[in-house]
């Protein structure tokens, strides 16, 4: 019976609807939706995240999402007409029976536009493949032997990306399953067509300086698989002397979440969220969870230092 509930919640998570990952805390793990995200702050070098998320506490093989992500800003010294970043993002979701993994590569272009604007263009290249877990069913059950311990199909991915910034305001624009829109492998299908609708990611921000050390960030997340009613987060953050950030966000109107944000050392940063449901479902599966440690200029780099060690004009804007 197990059994069939999680085919169930499969296809419920890979039809039309939500099909990729979708973070709480997507100003921090923002390369995680747009590689061009990556390098923005030019005096930062190397960037590494770890991230996971836990979704539906308390329900037995619920969704989970790990991601760990590495990126390295290239740039030629006293030079700031262009500047590159390559990196590497890995994440692996599961959900009941089946996990979904992408091993992706990146490259990022910095052009600046104005004194007071810069873009930038990325793209993750790399490969996404689907797996079921037989570790759940009984031997005895037909099905165990007759399916494959591996991987159902392998295929080509690509994430093409761009962002609007300067030290105050961004927009990032990024478009997820461009490439193949059925779930296919050569003779192989999963269900029935198995869509993979291609999925819009738009988010904007704004950083606020505000008396007593305080940078109120509020920003939105749109995502979008073109044929449904987007998913909108509305995300809050108030950070105190760039040692620790309290925020809230709400999604659409089935969860609101809260956040916090802690540096510790130089450039470590921990963040954990807690989502509650407030639609339907809050009786069976209330709780979501989400935690990330990076080493990141995220709050460290903001901007409006006036120290001897800042550099004028510098297209400085992290979270």
């Amino acid at each position: 019976m197990n059994y069939f509930l999680y085919i169930i919640l499969f296809f419920s998570l890979t039809g039309i609807s939500q099909q990729t990952a979708q973070f709480t805390q997507f100003t921090f793990n923002k390369y995680g939706y747009n590689p061009a995200a990556a390098g923005t702050n030019i005096n930062g070098k190397l960037e590494v995240i770890l991230g996971t998320r836990k979704q539906w506490v308390g329900f037995d093989n619920s969704p989970f999402q790990n991601f760990l992500s590495i990126n390295y800003t290239i740039r030629p010294e006293r030079s700031y007409k262009r500047w590159h970043n390559v990196g590497f993002y890995m994440s692996k979701e599961k959900a009941g029976l089946f996990r979904n993994e992408g091993y992706y590569l990146s490259y990022t272009l910095h052009l600046p536009l104005t004194n007071k604007l810069n873009m930038s263009f990325g793209i993750f290249a790399g490969a996404r493949n689907l797996a079921f877990d037989r570790d759940f069913i009984s031997k005895a059950d037909p099905v165990y032997a007759s399916t494959n311990p591996g991987y159902f199909f392998a295929y080509p991915d690509f994430i093409p990306g761009i962002r609007l910034y300067n030290k105050k305001v961004f927009l990032d624009i990024s478009i997820q399953q461009i490439y193949k829109n059925r779930q296919v492998q050569g003779g192989k299908q999963i269900g029935n067509k198995s869509l993979l609708a291609q999925q819009l990611y738009v988010s904007v921000g704004k950083k606020i300086f505000l008396d007593n050390g305080f940078i109120l960030v509020p920003a939105v997340n749109l995502h979008s698989s073109f044929i449904n009613i987007p998913s909108m987060e509305l995300n809050v953050m108030a950070y105190y002397r760039k040692r620790i950030g309290f925020g809230a966000t709400v999604r659409n109107k089935d969860f609101i979440s809260g956040i916090i944000q802690i540096r510790f050392l130089k450039n470590l940063t921990a963040g954990f969220s807690y989502d509650y449901s407030i639609n339907k479902l809050n009786s069976t599966a209330p709780n979501s969870i989400e935690f990330m440690i990076g080493l990141t200029p995220m709050m460290s780099a903001m901007s409006g230092d006036k120290g001897k060690n800042s550099v004028a004009k510098c297209p400085n804007f992290d979270f």
